[in-house]
């Protein structure tokens, strides 16, 4: 069994490549999910101005979507298929074997 992870910025690009890796395999392996984990919010506050006005601050966020979903049959053509299709812009694939 393997566990494919997708992290991304934008649930679009998740949700693009999951169209499209899950359309591929659909007919030849089994597999379980997709499941989403709730997305990650980072908050920062920086200082503009730091000598003069302590008062003037930007403040900025990061979202970061994560799903993973589970392939329980595989071969190396599968696995070939998996290292092909991971360098997909804006899209981190990490795959384990369970």
């Amino acid at each position: 069994m393997i566990k494919i992870i997708l992290k991304s910025f934008f649930i679009n690009e998740i949700n693009s490549f999951l169209l499209y890796f899950l359309k591929n395999i659909k007919k030849k392996y089994n597999y379980i999910g997709p499941f989403y984990t709730p997305k990650k919010i980072e908050k920062f506050t920086l200082l503009v101005s730091p000598f003069i006005d302590k008062n003037s601050r930007d403040q900025l966020q990061i979202k970061r979507y994560k799903s993973f979903f589970y392939i329980k049959n595989y071969d190396i053509l599968f696995l070939n298929f998996i290292i092909k299709n991971r360098n997909i812009n804006g899209v981190d694939i990490n795959f384990f074997f369970l």
